[in-house]
């Protein structure tokens, strides 16, 4: 759906004030009506764009995975090894980054929400390198591992106030992608 400019500006106006509060309260004790007022905007303009407060932070998600998808895609079409550096790399770059609304996300109780969108694109990378049409239920249960286990470091890494250093991350996640990819070659080979 394309979206126009005044959108745009009004959803990133509900994103900075619903972050703003966040910091002060709890998610549950946001109101719509607090977050159109403090942001300024009207009631209507808010349902225009959203149907919930979880909607804000989740079409974030969403853009941010989708940037990130079409970089790792055009990496992706573009290599023929497996090694992932590029793809966890840049994962990890774009979730520091966004570090306020990954934990905007965990306040506001939408993890298991983000971590299906984090399962969605990791079938993608997967079929890629398993050169899969689709996944079948064993493939997908390597996909829900390796995407539990990396929305899980994500969370710790942030609760930990990102002191651990950003290459031991990326390489926690490269060896268990890797290991996945292992893994799923040998169930193939059965």
């Amino acid at each position: 759906m394309k979206i126009d400019k005044r959108s745009k500006r009004t959803r990133a106006w509900l994103l900075e004030t619903l972050l703003e509060l966040l910091e002060k309260k709890e998610y549950s004790e946001i109101s719509i009506t607090e977050l159109t007022e403090k942001a300024d905007i009207a009631r209507q303009t808010f349902y225009r764009n959203y149907s919930s407060m979880d909607d804000i932070l989740l079409y974030e998600t969403d853009e941010i995975l989708d940037e990130y998808i079409k970089k790792a895609q055009k990496n992706l079409e573009a290599k023929s090894d497996l090694t992932w550096d590029f793809e966890v790399k840049q994962l990890v770059y774009v979730w520091q980054r966004n570090e306020t609304l990954f934990k905007a996300l965990l306040k506001a109780g939408l993890g298991l929400q983000f971590l299906e969108k984090l399962s969605g694109f990791f079938s993608m990378f997967h079929m890629k390198a398993q050169h899969l049409q689709e996944l079948d239920e064993y493939h997908q249960c390597l996909v829900h591992y390796l995407a539990g286990g990396v929305y899980m470091v994500l969370k710790k890494w942030f609760e930990n106030e990102m002191n651990t250093p950003i290459e031991i991350i990326t390489d926690i996640f490269k060896k268990a992608a890797m290991n996945i990819n292992k893994i799923a070659e040998e169930y193939i080979e059965s």
